[in-house]
């Protein structure tokens, strides 16, 4: 007889999204936990052609780990320190692969073309997503989620 752990999964998948700089950023997804534990829980899953992000290099498959040099673990500490990032600013992202190897990219932000956005899953139910906050109305946003 062989015993195995198993772990209980939701069957949803991503319950929340940001997009900041043109990068798709999430807690891994299931396949990607199978693979071992990640470097922090902002894992880029796609970038979008044109975005800073595409335009300065940044690649999909990587967690970022800091930015500006400060550690980020969560989409909440990545989300605190972009929010006090001004437009057209120089941001360096000290980012993991899913080999553990570590590179750092220096982008500019756009926040004209690409505002940082949040979406997360409707908890009701009643719809798909939920946008949770865009751009500059970001801060007010965060208390009174707006449906999409």
């Amino acid at each position: 007889t062989v015993s195995v752990a198993t772990t209980l999964v939701d069957g949803v998948g991503t319950h929340r999204i940001l997009v900041w700089a043109g990068m798709l950023l999430q807690c891994s997804y299931r396949a990607i936990q199978e693979m071992g534990k990640g470097a922090s829980d902002i894992y880029c899953s796609y970038y979008l052609y044109g975005s800073p992000a595409h335009f300065y290099g940044m690649k999909s498959c990587k967690y970022i780990v800091a930015v500006n040099g400060t550690p980020v673990h969560t989409i909440d500490d990545l989300i605190e320190l972009v929010q006090e990032i001004p437009d057209m600013t120089a941001v360096k992202l000290k980012c993991v692969d899913l080999q553990g190897q570590a590179m750092t990219y220096t982008l500019k932000t756009d926040l004209k073309f690409w505002p940082t956005t949040e979406m997360k899953r409707d908890p009701t139910g009643q719809l798909d997503w939920v946008l949770v906050a865009s751009g500059e109305k970001r801060k007010e946003a965060m208390a009174a989620p707006a449906r999409v």
